[in-house]
């Protein structure tokens, strides 16, 4: 068996052969070069170790799926919190009882009085929808009472102005329409 060429300390060895080639490539100890030298018999280098598999999460697949895996858990969770928050109020306005205790108008103003009890627990910020209606049924208005923190197991009075978009002569009628 002969030995390979190896390259001279100072550089490139000697051409063998007269014309333009490309020297011989040589790669630093312990690094295999790009091609085995000029004679160096079939199979003198090992062959390169095999390609490893690339991961599905490093992948355009992989990372869509993470992206859009990762919104629709927000999205879920989200959901999730929203209706629990919404069982959660329907629950808490169950303690809560609307009275009307009076309903005056004298041209375009109205007013209504009301109580609010809250049963419940806990204390509760309570926003009231009014409907103002004349006596023959037709509505008249609509406004939006803030009541404000009722304390648990208490009970607030209170009264809201509204001026109407028409005016109105005879009795008025006023009903609670929404609490929240």
């Amino acid at each position: 068996m002969t030995t390979p060429p190896q390259p001279p300390p100072g550089g490139h060895p000697q051409p063998t052969r007269q014309g333009p080639y490309p020297p011989p490539q040589y790669a630093p100890p312990g690094v295999p070069p790009i091609s085995p030298p000029p004679g160096a018999p079939p199979g003198f280098y090992p062959p390169p170790p095999p390609r490893k598999k690339p991961s599905f999460w490093g992948s355009t697949g992989g990372i869509l799926l993470i992206v859009f895996g990762s919104i629709g858990l927000v999205g879920v969770l989200c959901g999730g919190l929203i209706t629990i928050g919404r069982i959660s109020d329907q629950n808490a306005l169950k303690n809560i009882d609307v009275q009307v205790t009076s309903c005056t108008s004298t041209g375009v103003t109205a007013t209504i009085g009301y109580t609010v009890k809250n049963s419940g627990s806990q204390d509760r910020r309570v926003t009231l929808k009014v409907e103002y209606r004349d006596a023959s049924g037709a509505r008249l208005d609509t406004d939006t009472a803030y009541v404000g923190n009722v304390p648990a197991g208490d009970t607030v009075r209170g009264e809201e102005s509204t001026i109407l978009n028409a005016s109105t002569t005879g009795n008025i009628t006023c009903k609670v329409t929404g609490v929240s």
